[in-house]
């Protein structure tokens, strides 16, 4: 979405195309944000008085998202629209390949384990937006791999799945 230029007078304009992606972005991840919150009022409540509740961190991000996203829609109203000559042509199939990769990890996650899908994940989707070094994909996907599941094992307490297959 970088068909702004800079006319005459410095200011920015969007393209028509431009401007209804800005709108629709706002409006589902507006969606998402609201049925968030929407959800959060529904858990229950801590029976520690001096606990915060299951529904206090949801209701907060979900929140400052909308506030973000408040902010996105005044900046989308603002600019002017203009007439761009020739659109560039989108090309949509990484976008596809990443959300199929995606797919596969969430789909492989269960039988292989954490590890090995998280470690193809981030090395395929690395490769798919224009890293691909040889050597520094696998380290940076290792690397990545290792500090998620270093503060999800040990700084949360939270164990990542091991997969069936390696049990």
């Amino acid at each position: 979405m970088s068909d702004q230029t800079a006319p005459q007078d410095g200011a920015a304009v969007q393209s028509r195309a431009d401007r209804l992606a800005h709108l629709v972005i706002v409006a589902l991840v507006g969606a998402v944000a609201v049925g968030v919150i929407v959800t959060a009022l529904g858990f229950p409540a801590s029976p520690d008085p001096n606990d915060v509740g299951p529904a206090r961190f949801p209701i907060l991000y979900a929140t400052g998202l909308l506030g973000l996203l408040g902010i996105l829609l005044a900046q989308t109203l603002r600019q002017p629209v203009a007439e761009v000559a020739a659109p560039e042509r989108r090309h949509y199939g990484r976008v596809a390949l990443g959300m199929l990769l995606m797919l596969g990890a969430l789909l492989a996650i269960g039988t292989v384990g954490y590890f090995p899908t998280a470690f193809v994940l981030l090395a395929g989707l690395m490769a798919l937006m224009g890293q691909r070094s040889l050597v520094w994909n696998p380290v940076l996907a290792l690397a990545i791999t290792a500090a998620i599941y270093i503060l999800f094992d040990y700084g949360l307490n939270v164990p990542l799945p091991p997969g069936s297959l390696f049990e």
